[in-house]
């Protein structure tokens, strides 16, 4: 059975059948271009891992990475219009699911990835869903955006986000992200309760790092 959370309810409200064809587009450049830098250090993360389950894999730019960079990937995400966008991409075997209830056996992957996957998702059901699937000695690496520290830098990343609300008004399919995205990481602890919830189910060598003066963060831990 599907478990279903709040977030997802948000997560469907932002990616649509309406903006999966742009999304590339807009990641790439509203974010002026860190996108793929935070994503190579994701493929750079999982070394020389083979077997890889990318979680909210959506149109398929970090599958395609892992690709490239000679893994085996299989993806997962909750809109179909986007994993439709995604084999359009990418020969890659996919599923529409949600990451707390995995459709996978124990033990199969050497690796599980996700990029702006744990802000919407209650993440200790993911966090031990990942420990069930994953091999021993496996890692999981999260990725998302994270709310920044200092008064001159919330000052500019609000400033950038009203920006963004204006730039909705010429992308009517992207107006919703663009209006709602920044109060939602503001929100959000994910950061925290990842920690707490691999800490919980005993994932060792937990790290956190922050990238992009403290706009996003990597967090990465292995199943004992």
């Amino acid at each position: 059975m599907m478990q279903h959370h709040e977030g997802h309810t948000t997560a469907q409200k932002f990616f649509t059948s309406e903006n999966a064809a742009s999304y590339d587009s807009v990641a790439r450049y509203a974010t002026f271009g860190q996108d793929s830098a935070w994503k190579r250090k994701i493929v750079e993360a999982v070394c020389d891992r083979g077997s890889i389950l990318e979680l909210a894999c959506g149109t398929g730019i970090l599958s395609k990475m892992l690709v490239q960079s000679g893994r085996s990937v299989v993806g997962l995400d909750l809109t179909f219009d986007y994993l439709l966008a995604s084999r359009n991409k990418i020969d890659v075997r996919v599923s529409q699911g949600t990451a707390e209830a995995l459709p996978y056996r124990e033990g199969q992957f050497d690796a599980i990835v996700s990029s702006y996957l744990a802000k919407y998702v209650d993440v200790e059901f993911v966090v031990k869903e990942c420990l069930r699937v994953l091999r021993p000695g496996g890692i999981v690496v999260f990725h998302d955006f994270t709310y920044p520290e200092g008064g001159g830098m919330r000052k500019l990343w609000k400033f950038y986000f009203s920006i963004l609300r204006l730039c909705g008004f010429f992308a009517p399919s992207w107006k919703t992200v663009f209006n709602h995205l920044d109060s939602y990481i503001e929100n959000s602890r994910w950061v925290l309760k990842t920690e707490q919830a691999l800490h919980q189910y005993r994932f060792s060598n937990v790290s956190v790092q922050y990238l992009t003066a403290g706009t996003a963060a990597i967090i990465i831990a292995e199943k004992p």
